[in-house]
């Protein structure tokens, strides 16, 4: 029998882009989730609010972790995170998603054969 426990370790916030560069070059996949300001007159054209991005994979001391970076708050972020994300795709895999968080990722990763 195995002593074996599953733990869930939720995603590490990092303050800083720069940061996130850095471990996004170690990450297996880098997940963008885009967030757009909603209401009557923005229908034609969506802006964006908030991006957030994620990098999965990130192995520290054997165990695979997530980390996360939201950017927010930046004049002409359109732009911005267009040009975030052309740099991202030159590090690794990138998609456009969301990480399911209603189940600890520790628990999902258990479940798999």
């Amino acid at each position: 029998m195995s002593d074996e426990q599953t733990v869930f370790i939720p995603p590490v916030q990092l303050d800083s882009l720069a940061d996130f560069k850095e471990v996004a070059d170690e990450a297996a996949v880098i997940v963008y989730s885009p967030e757009y300001f909603q209401g009557p007159f923005t229908d034609d054209h969506k802006m964006i609010r908030r991006i957030t991005l994620s990098a999965v994979g990130v192995l520290r001391n054997g165990l695979p972790l997530t980390f996360r970076y939201v950017l927010d708050d930046v004049r002409d972020l359109d732009r911005i995170a267009s040009e975030i994300l052309v740099d991202l795709e030159k590090r690794g895999t990138v998609v456009r998603g969301l990480i399911d968080e209603s189940r600890p990722m520790g628990e999902l990763l258990a479940a798999w054969p």
